[in-house]
């Protein structure tokens, strides 16, 4: 009801300050020589939170921007002379061409294209080309946890979390609620730095050397224990691992099937349209 209201006066207001003309259309709230502005056009532009003053300085502003793009075009016209005209005609056509034809393609690829990619497939590209991705930063597979120096479980803790088989897991997990923090996941890359920001200042050849030899490592402030467990590293310059890049090279192959598919599906196109006679090619 508001909103009805707010178009009433948004009608009138319009009415009485702008001279609008008496046979307007139903609902046009600007014209510009024969070109009518309807509320309908910018009325999703307008946030329904909006007070009645807010909403109309709103709707000004979108007359605004309406009127004045219906200007700079009736200008341009006026002022490029014909080639300029002709050529931006041209581009528009090229643009509007590309645009169909992207869209129309990225349907057809959606609807047929098969994007399941094998780990063989991966495996056997990154086997041809792993020499192209080298890491530009080290990184970790690496667990932590973060405990109350005065646990009365601590030895057993350690011990669990330094061997870490199956029944160790399951039991550090039914203890979690006692950790301040931790994490389990040791099975994911993460960038070096970014793991040992976790944990007070850790010195650099301190932690090059855990990263190096994938140590245990155990620090201690005067609240908490800091349990470290570096299970894998990769150093930057090496050979990035396969299990780091896979995303990377799913993503790669995903791609080159997409334009081999697109291509195939150009030439079939191409080759139906010459079959059909739908397109005849003359001697030059």
């Amino acid at each position: 009801m508001k909103f009805k209201r707010f178009i009433v006066y948004l009608i009138v207001f319009l009415i009485s300050s702008c001279n609008l003309f008496e046979n307007k259309p139903v609902r046009a709230i600007a014209k510009y020589k024969s070109n009518y502005l309807f509320f309908e056009d910018i009325k999703k532009y307008i946030p329904k939170n909006l007070s009645e003053k807010e909403s109309l300085v709103l709707i000004e502003n979108e007359i605004a921007k309406w009127a004045k793009n219906h200007i700079l075009i009736e200008q341009a016209n006026i002022n490029l002379d014909n080639e300029k005209k002709n050529q931006l005609l041209v581009m528009a056509k090229e643009y509007s061409d590309e645009l169909f034809s992207f869209h129309y393609k990225e349907k057809i690829v959606k609807s047929l294209m098969d994007t399941v990619v094998n780990q063989n497939s991966i495996d056997e590209y990154y086997k041809q080309n792993k020499i192209n991705y080298k890491l530009n930063e080290d990184i970790v597979k690496a667990r932590f946890i973060k405990i109350s120096n005065e646990n009365f479980e601590i030895p057993n803790i350690r011990n669990r979390f330094r061997r870490f088989n199956k029944s160790d897991i399951s039991f550090l997990d039914s203890i979690s609620l006692q950790f301040s923090s931790y994490s389990f996941n040791d099975s994911i890359w993460i960038n070096k730095d970014v793991f040992f920001s976790k944990f007070p200042e850790v010195r650099d050849y301190v932690k090059n050397n855990i990263v190096k030899k994938n140590l245990f490592y155990q620090l201690e402030d005067s609240l908490e224990l800091y349990l470290i467990k570096v299970s894998e590293s990769a150093l930057r310059n090496n050979i990035a691992p396969i299990d780091y890049l896979e995303p990377t090279l799913r993503q790669i192959l995903v791609n080159k099937r997409k334009l081999e598919f697109i291509r195939n599906f150009e030439n079939e196109l191409y080759i139906d349209a010459i079959q059909t006679k739908e397109l005849e090619i003359y001697e030059q």
